[in-house]
């Protein structure tokens, strides 16, 4: 019971500190959304001077308002003093200096906003709005309940509608005193009383003739006073305005006690600032109230999201507001005050007095209760857990006896206490001779200590021991395992231990075939060249070999899950592996890495015959085999072609053939010396040598020269593309080194493609010949084959890097053995990453869709292997590169 009643404020207070903690993210939420924010900027323009009851409400409440936005808003505020200097003859200099200081205000750093409180600072933002900015969006109050003329000018424009409930405050005071059935109206002639009058005419022309209605014109207050003490018991007063004092308008704190004194009849009110100094009450205007209006217009304003919202105008009708005293100077209970009335300068009552008392009063009554309840619940407790201790002792007693592990225990002093049957047999003694002896009386010395060492271990560290010791029997050595555990008394104490011994022998062994097994079976998995991992049903890989872990990074999340994030995401195709029992065989998957294409062939099937739910993935890395088909796809496609060409180029011959034979015979038949010539001109009315003279005025034997030569070039064209797509004979014999370069440049300069993309006839070609014109034993339309490749290549880099004079030259020599062609240009050159990948199959730098990455490395095994050749690359950025080919003089053998 001491323990649980000091527990009672602790969680009490646990639970405040939770809710406290709890409401620390919201604060924290709310001040993370305003950081960072550039603060909203508002101008608040004042017709009163601070100090001013009014103006001091209307500010509280919109700096309470800013205060809650979650946007930061930065109020610039200003007053125009109408309540300090507006009688003063040096008002209007003081407004122009107002107007000068507002507008540099402006124009250094115009607001986002500007709110406009009282008549007196409307009408000044309107006459100075063009000046000031009339873009500026405004929010007014305190100017009437409806929007001024004045104000219509502006574009962006909304406010607080200040609607005083005259007709409200005088219902519910002719229903307080109904005996009352005159009305006495007290007002002033100040900026705005023009609109406050309107607004209570037509409220109080409802209330006719139910009531009389009088004004009092004279605003001193020593006639007002003549007058209120002159009302009988039928009379109502209601101040609407402020009395003077010698022609200066009175302070409310003034005012209000003097009127509430000199009148008999009760006096209601409508503005705030009167309240608590004898006037019973009223509907009460509150200038916090509108503050806080006005600034939720301004937020709304500033956060529209269209532009140029304006919100809608919102209307303050005041709340019924009543001085306790004044309520027993009248003997008006508060049960006939209106709904929801707030009643001030009411006493506190005994409970508010004494408030903490009463509550530490009851707290200690419910304390002592429970108190009592925890007792008899205690007791209770107590017998019901002294019966359930019984039975428990009884149970574990019957479990020690029925187990068939040996289970022992001792005192402090190391003897024995205990046994049960099993640790009898295990011993081989009965338990009256093991009760009261020590390890020392039992097992030899050596053995003895070792139990005595670990027994003073688990007494001084406690509080559970696990140890393995190897006991010799005499059927051999055998594994125990001990566990030992002390135990406590009701105090807390240390009583002794309680241990419990296990033959491990048995398992050990059959740990040892299961490692030795599974260790096998790993091995085996390990040495499979591909990839292979076990994934369940949920996705997660459970088993990787060594090439899986080899080829990816792998991230232990438990003991027997691994994450392999290079299979990407499997998970319904496994999952389809294992519930359809079906194997799966992925699309082949090709993926970059390095720089290099790598192609994956993957295959999922479930592993059904043990009753697992899990599949195999098996990832096989067939690069070099997509490699290969890709080659002789492109191969396959490369004799298509030339097949193609030279089928072509035996089409073209044809009327190739009719037009040099046709232009040989015109120019046979326009020969004058031939004597057949002459006749058919004769016959035909002319002589040959007019028609000489004529053929030779247009210029007719040039044309017929260049259309044999241009038939002859056409003809060495078809002539070369015959020869590059023939195939290529089984023995090689000398060619020309200078012939097969001039031809691939022959081809190059005629390809169509080439031409169009590259304009080969701007590049300057420079020869570099060997002037002993060497033959070289090869394959002609290979080589020619490598040249073009060359060619076109380079062409193609010196216009892509946008090179202004680009240059090709072409180099032949012999070096020793060796025929030696260079082809270089001056183009923008390779990295060294890039270079000494070129010759690698599929390697490009080229756009997609306009190469493969096989010419160079065609070329290269044309070379290396066909050739047994030599061929290598110079190059570097913004130097160009050379393309060197060497090709031996004295093959070893010939190949295919």
């Amino acid at each position: 019971m001491s323990r649980l009643v000091p527990n009672l404020p602790f969680r009490a207070a646990a639970w405040l500190l939770i809710a406290l903690l709890g409401c620390l993210p919201l604060a924290a939420l709310a001040a993370e959304a305003g950081k960072g924010q550039r603060p909203s900027k508002v101008l608040v323009l004042h017709s009163y001077s601070h100090g001013v009851f009014r103006t001091d409400g209307l500010s509280r409440g919109i700096t309470e308002q800013f205060g809650k936005s979650v946007r930061p808003v930065q109020e610039i505020v200003e007053y125009l003093d109408v309540s300090i200097m507006g009688k003063s003859p040096g008002y209007a200099a003081y407004l122009e200096g107002k107007r000068e200081s507002i507008k540099a205000l402006i124009q250094s750093e115009p607001p986002d906003a500007v709110l406009l409180t009282d008549w007196k600072a409307m009408e000044f933002w309107v006459d100075n709005s063009q000046t000031f900015g009339p873009d500026l969006p405004v929010v007014y109050c305190g100017v009437g309940d409806s929007l001024p003329e004045e104000l219509r000018v502006l574009k962006r424009v909304t406010g607080v509608l200040e609607r005083p409930g005259f007709g409200d405050a005088m219902l519910e005071a002719s229903r307080l005193f109904p005996e009352a059935r005159k009305v006495l109206v007290v007002g002033e002639k100040g900026l705005h009383f023009h609109a406050v009058r309107e607004m209570l005419h037509k409220d109080l022309a409802n209330l006719s003739p139910r009531l009389a209605i009088e004004y009092m014109e004279s605003m001193e207050i020593s006639a007002i006073e003549e007058r209120l003490s002159q009302l009988g018991p039928d009379w109502i007063v209601y101040v609407v305005g402020r009395p003077e004092l010698n022609g200066k308008v009175m302070l409310q704190s003034d005012a209000s006690p003097r009127i509430s004194a000199a009148s008999p009849a009760p006096v209601f009110i409508t503005w705030a600032s009167w309240m608590g100094f004898g006037p019973v009450g009223g509907k009460i205007i509150v200038p916090d109230e509108q503050g806080k209006g006005a600034a939720k217009l301004v937020l709304a304003m500033l956060g529209a999201g269209t532009p140029g919202a304006v919100p809608p105008r919102m209307e303050a009708n005041g709340r019924f507001m009543f001085d306790y005293n004044a309520l027993v100077r009248f003997n008006l209970e508060e049960s006939r005050l209106p709904s929801g009335s707030l009643v001030i300068n009411k006493p506190p009552s005994i409970l508010d007095s004494y408030r903490h008392v009463v509550w530490t009063y009851i707290a200690i009554m419910v304390l002592l209760a429970a108190t009592c309840g925890i007792l008899a619940q205690h007791v209770a407790s107590r017998r019901r857990l002294q019966g359930q201790l019984a039975a428990q002792v009884n149970f574990v007693g019957s479990l020690m006896e029925a187990m068939p592990t040996p289970v022992f225990f001792k005192g402090v002093d190391g003897r024995y206490l205990g046994c049960n049957p099993a640790f009898e047999e295990f011993m081989g003694m009965t338990r009256e001779q093991l009760i009261g002896r020590s390890v020392h009386d039992l097992y030899p010395e050596s053995e003895a200590d070792i139990y005595k060492a670990k027994d003073d271990a688990l007494f001084a560290a406690g509080p559970v021991q696990i140890y393995e010791y190897e006991k010799m029997t005499p059927a051999g050595p055998r594994q125990i395992r001990f566990h030992k555990a002390i135990y406590r008394d009701a105090a807390g104490k240390t009583a002794g231990l309680v241990g419990v011994i296990a033959d491990i022998t048995d398992l050990r062994r059959a740990e040892r075939e299961v490692e030795n097994t599974r260790n096998y079976l790993q091995a085996i998995i390990d040495s499979s060249p591909s990839a292979m991992l076990c994934m369940d049903a949920e996705g997660r890989i459970t088993h990787a070999n060594a090439k899986a872990r080899a080829s990816c990074v792998l991230d232990s999340r438990r003991d027997s899950a691994f994450s392999l994030p290079c299979v990407g995401d499997l998970s319904e195709q496994v999952s389809a592996s294992i519930t359809e029992g079906k194997l799966v065989s992925l699309p082949r998957r090709i993926s970059q890495e390095g720089g290099r294409t790598k192609v994956e062939d993957v295959i999922i099937y479930p592993l059904a015959s043990l009753g697992m739910s899990e599949a195999v993935v098996r990832i096989d890395d067939v690069t070099e085999q997509h490699r290969l088909q890709e080659v002789l796809i492109q191969s396959e496609k490369m004799m298509s072609v030339g097949g193609l060409a030279a089928g072509m180029a035996h089409e073209i011959n044809n009327p190739l053939g009719g037009v040099m034979q046709s232009a040989q015979v015109i120019a046979n038949r326009l020969r004058p010396e031939l004597e057949v010539n002459r006749r058919a001109a004769e016959l035909a009315g002319c002589s040959m040598d007019s028609v000489a003279g004529y053929l030779r005025l247009r210029e007719i034997y040039p044309l017929l020269d260049n259309l044999r030569e241009s038939a002859k070039r056409a003809a060495g064209i078809v002539s070369n593309m015959l020869e590059f797509s023939r195939r290529s004979t089984s023995a090689w014999l000398p060619a020309d080194l200078n012939d097969i370069v001039e031809r691939a440049l022959a081809l190059c300069q005629q390809d169509y493609n080439f031409s169009k993309h590259y304009d080969f006839k701007k590049i300057n070609i420079v020869k570099e010949f060997d002037p002993a014109n060497p033959f070289v034993p090869c394959s002609p339309s290979q080589i020619q084959q490598v040249l073009f490749n060359l060619m076109r290549n380079a062409a193609q880099a010196m216009s892509q890097g946008q090179t202004a004079e680009p240059v090709l030259t072409l180099r032949t020599r012999i070096e020793g053995d060796w025929a030696v062609i260079e082809v270089e240009d001056n183009g923008p050159g390779m990295e060294e990453s890039v270079r000494r990948k070129v010759f690698e199959p599929f390697f490009t730098t080229k756009s997609p869709g306009s190469g493969t990455g096989l010419g160079l490395s065609v070329s290269y095994f044309i070379v290396r292997e066909n050739h047994g050749g030599e061929f290598d690359v110079i190059s570097a950025p913004g130097k160009g590169a050379r393309f060197i080919l060497r090709l031996p003089l004295h093959p070893k053998k010939e190949r295919r």
